[in-house]
């Protein structure tokens, strides 16, 4: 897993769905869905260590986003 890689790919969250985790386990939150991004999408995850396209950032973004909704559902958050 890459820091940079991670870095970019949260960047691209609805800041609001951020907002609503709870502190003490946002950044286990963040770094899962990272890893679960990395395992399920490794082309695209790995395109995010350097600079991605705007095409791979778009789905990139709709893929993450997505994750986010169906966890903040399945938590009640």
């Amino acid at each position: 897993m890459s820091k940079t890689a991670d870095e970019k790919i949260l960047a691209l969250v609805n800041p609001e769905y951020i907002k609503r985790i709870p502190f003490f386990v946002r950044g286990h939150a963040t770094g899962k869905s990272c890893e679960y991004i990395a395992q399920e999408y490794p082309e695209l995850y790995a395109a995010f260590e350097d600079e991605p396209s705007a095409q791979q950032v778009e789905e990139m973004a709709k893929i993450i986003n997505e994750l986010f909704e169906q966890r903040m559902k399945k938590h009640n958050l």
